[in-house]
């Protein structure tokens, strides 16, 4: 079972779908099936059975797939220490985050530790929650941030700090008249906000409730930076994480949002990842650049 195989029987065990995986590896799904009939034949073995349209292991595959995962991950960190060596003695650090940590946060991160170790390579990503949980989890990259609860298989999570969710609006708009908003001041407003199945929107159900209103999404939105840019177009208003306010337009303005919504910066780290003095300088200057902000 070579690398790829390995990626390919991997991803579609968390999938469950050639399709899906397909998508998720950003190949044809004929190589994905391709490769899969190739393994099997390689193998002696039959590891997925369709039934209904989906794909469900054998129980030959999941006897097979923790030590697959273990050496997919014993790969990826192989190919991360084996690119530090061919860039010397700078070495690469990974950054995966969600959302506005991603543009507000880490971008001050980088500035001062690069100012520090003006030879590492740094590569950042802009990933949801969930990705950014497994990237940190396969060894793709270093480190994750995120706003939002990850599973912590494998992995250690740890809080940098709290950021409140705010109300964002146009400027001018006359939610700018209040101290703070509340969801019965939105009720008669074209709302962008979360699904009820992301975090952010069931923190935001239970907000409304305690005011008996229900939540309503008039406009939908995955992270909290692309409706600070809808409501710049004044398309409507929106209740996102504070660090969204850094990268707003101009135009975009905003108030605390009742009741208080905290949400935690978590860093997430592999367990199974070796130590590493990049990533252990990195993580200080991410709780210096988020305490700066705080503080700020």
């Amino acid at each position: 079972m070579n690398a790829r195989q390995l990626e390919i029987f991997r991803t579609i065990m968390q999938t469950g779908s050639v399709t899906d995986a397909a998508k998720l590896l950003n190949v044809s799904q004929p190589t994905v099936s391709k490769i899969l009939h190739h393994m099997e034949d390689q193998l002696g073995l039959r590891l997925f059975r369709r039934i209904r349209g989906r794909l469900h292991p054998t129980p030959q595959a999941e006897m097979l797939f923790p030590d697959a995962d273990r050496v997919f991950r014993d790969l990826g960190a192989l190919r991360l220490l084996a690119e530090e060596l061919r860039a010397g003695s700078g070495g690469v650090l990974r950054i995966a985050a969600s959302s506005s940590l991603a543009a507000a946060i880490v971008p001050r991160a980088i500035a001062s530790f690069r100012a520090a170790n003006p030879r590492v390579k740094i590569v950042s990503h802009l990933l949801p929650g969930a990705e950014t949980a497994e990237m940190v989890r396969s060894h793709q990259v270093d480190l994750g941030l995120c706003l939002s609860p990850q599973d912590l298989h494998t992995l250690t999570m740890r809080s940098l700090g709290q950021v409140e969710m705010i109300c964002i609006f146009p400027r001018g708009h006359r939610l700018s008249a209040l101290s703070h908003v509340t969801p019965p001041d939105l009720t008669d407003e074209t709302f962008i906000s979360f699904n009820s199945l992301n975090h952010f929107g069931a923190l935001l159900d239970e907000a409304f409730l305690q005011y008996d209103e229900t939540r309503r999404v008039d406009i939908q939105a995955t992270m909290s930076i692309v409706a600070a840019v809808q409501v710049a177009q004044r398309s409507g208003v929106a209740i996102v994480d504070r660090f969204a306010m850094l990268m707003a337009p101009e135009n975009v303005d905003w108030r605390p949002f009742r009741p208080l919504l905290s949400l935690p910066i978590n860093l997430l780290l592999s367990e199974t990842l070796p130590w590493s003095r990049f990533r252990n300088s990195m993580i200080e200057h991410l709780q210096k650049a988020v305490e700066e902000y705080l503080e700020g």
